[in-house]
Parts: C-alpha cells; sequence; structure tokens
C-alpha cells in the first residue's frame, strides 16, 4: 500500500508497513488512542501492555508505521468465549481458547480512509483461523457496529457487554472458516 502516488519530479512515498506491536510502541499508541476516542474509551498503559505481552507463544498483534510512526494498530488475541470481555482490565493469559477476540483497531485520523484497518483486521483473522479459532468477537463500541458489519460481523445478543464499553457497545460475531464457494449450477 502506498500513502501517496508518484508524480512527475515527486518520489513516492515509502510504502507503509505491517510489523508485530511491541511494548516500546505503547507511547504513540497511548497518544493515538487520545486522537481517535472520547476520554471515556481510553485504556492505560499498563492495560495495552498486558494486552501485547500476555499472549501464547507465536501470537502477535499488529502495527501499521510509516517510517518511525505508528499510523494504526490491532490488537486481538484468543480468548475463551465462556469468559466476560471488560474494559480497562489487564489481561491475564488464557488457556483452552475458542474465539480471536478483537479487542482494538484504532488509525490515525491522518491516515484514515486507505483500507489500513481492514488489512490490519484480516491479518489477526488469519491468525485466528491458523490457531485452529472457529470465529471471532469483538465490542462494537461508539456506533461502530456499521463498519464490523461490513466486515461479516453480526449482532450476537447471547451476553450482555461489560458498562464500561458504553451504553451504545454490541457484541459482534464472525465465522473465520471460509465459506466454501458454490458450485456453478448447484442449488
Amino acid at each position: 500500500m502506498k500513502i501517496s502516488t508518484e508524480n512527475k519530479g515527486q518520489t513516492a512515498s515509502p510504502p507503509l508497513r505491517m510489523r508485530p506491536l511491541r511494548s516500546n510502541d505503547l507511547p504513540q499508541m497511548l497518544a493515538l488512542q487520545a486522537d481517535v476516542y472520547p476520554p471515556a474509551l481510553l485504556e492505560s498503559a499498563e492495560v495495552l501492555s498486558s494486552k501485547i505481552d500476555m499472549v501464547p507463544a507465536g501470537w502477535t498483534s499488529l502495527a501499521a508505521v510509516d517510517g518511525e510512526i505508528l499510523c494504526a494498530y490491532a490488537i486481538g488475541y484468543p480468548w475463551r468465549s465462556d469468559r466476560q470481555l471488560c474494559w480497562n482490565r489487564p489481561l491475564a493469559r488464557q488457556h483452552n481458547c475458542d474465539v480471536l477476540y478483537l479487542h482494538d483497531v484504532a488509525v490515525s485520523p491522518s491516515y484514515a480512509r486507505q483500507g489500513i484497518a481492514g488489512q490490519l483486521v484480516s491479518q489477526l483473522m488469519q491468525q485466528g483461523r491458523q490457531f485452529g479459532l472457529a470465529n471471532a468477537i469483538l465490542i462494537a463500541v461508539a456506533g461502530a457496529h456499521g463498519y464490523w458489519s461490513r466486515l461479516g460481523f453480526m449482532p450476537d445478543e447471547s451476553r450482555r457487554t461489560d458498562p464500561a464499553f458504553g451504553a451504545r457497545a454490541m457484541l459482534m460475531r464472525c465465522s473465520l472458516v471460509p465459506v466454501p464457494a458454490r458450485l456453478s449450477g448447484t442449488s
């Protein structure tokens, strides 16, 4: 993905690079959170750090960087669907996980509308498949359910959400198992 196109007499901007999210990204993550979320939805450095570090071996959340600038990140990890999803609490290592939990996707306004969030989510969902997870869940906040619906997530009213996510929060679910294409001529 290129941030800008090449014009005569100008060089193209280098492509964004996707890499694992690291604890030393925390200062930029906190600044990015403050740019895109209302104060009630900001998480502490301690909580964000736990969500980067307390994951199973081989798992990684993702960063999109432009040089040294963190322009977007996506935090997701294996989770147990029988456990309550909580906001702004440190993550404890989970065992016997059965779903991918997409916890947070944030894109700097300067990099919005370039498909970065979709790329990050797609990579996290691929990781979930590789870990043998059949479904992904998330809590859509601040009216984001429309965006998530376009990515295949459907409302899941089987459980209530933690009130800390806000009054409009909605639990959503999506299958990670690819749906086989229909053979032509069959019904």
